[in-house]
C-alpha cells in the first residue's frame, strides 16, 4: 500500500515538474543557432535543397501506401496465375498430365499418365514408379477405361497381399506378363 502511494506521488510530482517546464517560454536562439538554421548558399549562388521543413507523415498517406502495395501484390499474383502458370516448374505444362489416380493403400497408387498424346498406366510405390502398361488409344472414350486396364493386370474381386502386388508390378515393368 505504501509503495503504491509513493509511486503515485512520484508520478504526480514528475508530471507537475514537466508541466512547469512547458509553461516557461523557450530561451531565444543564440547567434550560432540562428546561423545553423539559415539556408546554406554555396559558391555558385544556389541554395541547398531540403531546407524547407518536412511535413509529418499522415495516417491517410500511410493508408494510401498500404493500399497501393497490396494492390500491386494482388495484381502481380493475378498476372502470374493467368500468364505465367505453364512456364513455371509444376505449373501444369501441356506435355505431361496425370489424368486419374487410384489409391491402393499404404502409399501405393495407380495412375493414368498422358505424355505427348500417349497414355500409360503406372504404379507409384514408396520404392519408385513403374510402368504397368501402355493404354490403347481406344480406351480414351470409354467411361470405365481406367478400371478395365487395371482389371487386366489385377483381379479386383479378391484382396491382393502387398508382396503379390509388388510382384505383379515388377512383372508389368519388365513386360513378362500381364494378368492372372
Amino acid at each position: 500500500m505504501l509503495r503504491r502511494l509513493l509511486l503515485s506521488l512520484g508520478l504526480l510530482a514528475g508530471l507537475g515538474l514537466g508541466a512547469q517546464g512547458a509553461d516557461r517560454p523557450a530561451p531565444p536562439p543564440t547567434s550560432s543557432e540562428k546561423e545553423l538554421q539559415a539556408p546554406l548558399t554555396l559558391e555558385d549562388g544556389k541554395p541547398t535543397p531540403g531546407q524547407a521543413p518536412e511535413a509529418a507523415p499522415s495516417g491517410l498517406r500511410a493508408f494510401g501506401s498500404l493500399v497501393l502495395v497490396l494492390g500491386l501484390a494482388g495484381l502481380s499474383l493475378w498476372a502470374l496465375k493467368k500468364y505465367g502458370r505453364g512456364r513455371m516448374p509444376g505449373g501444369g505444362g501441356s506435355k505431361l498430365k496425370v489424368e486419374e489416380t487410384l489409391a491402393l493403400g499404404d502409399r501405393r497408387f495407380v495412375s493414368i499418365l498422358e505424355a505427348e498424346g500417349e497414355r500409360f498406366l503406372i504404379a507409384l510405390t514408396p520404392q519408385g514408379i513403374q510402368l504397368i502398361s501402355k493404354l490403347d488409344p481406344g480406351d480414351r472414350g470409354e467411361e470405365d477405361a481406367f478400371e478395365d486396364a487395371l482389371s487386366r493386370q489385377v483381379d479386383l474381386g479378391r484382396p491382393v497381399p502387398v508382396k503379390e502386388m509388388e510382384a505383379l508390378l515388377k512383372q508389368g515393368a519388365t513386360g513378362t506378363g500381364g494378368g492372372q
